[in-house]
């Protein structure tokens, strides 16, 4: 690879990854992305939402569950079980604020090996083994609060794998990559430099 291939690149993970880039990403490092999803359940704190994640969970035969917003102050063991089914059992879950945020990452033992998790004021983040991968998860709620983002981005800079291990961080980062992704010329330019 010549240095301007490679330059160019480093340069594509300066923005968000297109599908196509995560599929190619996951054919290099054989993880097997149909078994992963990520979804905003906007709370879980009916029966009848648990239902539909369990469901759809179990229709899918997902290995790895990430889900924000589910609005829980803990994951229970029958929590769990309500949730993902009969084999996603084993969970970690970022408490909720109030009435806001809790990212949670389900998994099933059988297929997917936690090696350690850690849950932070912001983030929850685990290192994961598949048949096919090792790598870092992590799970994001990042405060509507603009006096709290340096916090936020802080965390998640500080919770950083060494360099060259996968890292796959995903959720709610309740904040703006370009300023053409805002509604309206309210853009704290210095947070946004941050992240």
């Amino acid at each position: 690879m010549t240095a301007k291939a490679a330059e160019a690149l480093i340069h594509r993970f300066d923005e968000p990854l297109s599908d196509s880039d995560i599929k190619a990403i996951a054919k290099l490092t054989n993880l097997d992305v149909a078994a992963l999803k990520t979804a905003n359940v906007r709370g879980l704190n009916s029966l009848a939402r648990r239902a539909v994640v369990s469901e759809t969970a179990e229709l899918h035969r997902l290995a790895l569950l990430c889900l924000q917003e589910t609005k829980i102050e803990e994951c229970s063991l029958p929590l769990a079980r309500e949730v993902g089914g009969a084999k996603l059992t084993d969970c970690v879950v970022l408490p909720a604020m109030g009435t806001m945020g809790a990212p949670a990452i389900f998994w099933d033992k059988n297929h997917v090996v936690v090696h350690w998790h850690v849950v932070g004021q912001f983030s929850a983040k685990v290192t994961l083994e598949t048949t096919t991968a090792t790598f870092w998860l992590t799970m994001v709620y990042g405060l509507v609060d603009e006096g709290r983002k340096g916090e936020f981005l802080a965390e998640i800079a500080r919770t950083a794998p060494q360099t060259g291990d996968p890292r796959l961080i995903n959720g709610d980062f309740n904040l703006i990559y370009e300023a053409k992704d805002k509604n309206n010329s309210n853009i704290n330019r210095r947070i946004m430099g941050k992240f």
